[in-house]
C-alpha cells in the first residue's frame, strides 16, 4: 500500500483499487462506494 501510494504521489499514476478493507481504503485520497449498482462520491480525503 505503502508502495502504491509513494507512485501516486510522486509519479502522478494513479491506482484504482477496489477493496473491502477499510484499512487499505484509507490509502486512497479519494474514495467512491457502490451501493446497489450506484456509485457514489461521497467521501474525499
Amino acid at each position: 500500500m505503502l508502495l502504491f501510494q509513494k507512485l501516486n504521489k510522486e509519479d502522478g499514476i494513479t491506482i484504482i483499487q477496489v477493496t473491502h478493507s477499510e484499512k487499505n481504503a484509507q490509502f486512497g485520497s479519494r474514495i467512491l462506494h457502490i451501493a446497489d449498482g450506484v456509485v457514489k462520491d461521497d467521501v474525499a480525503i
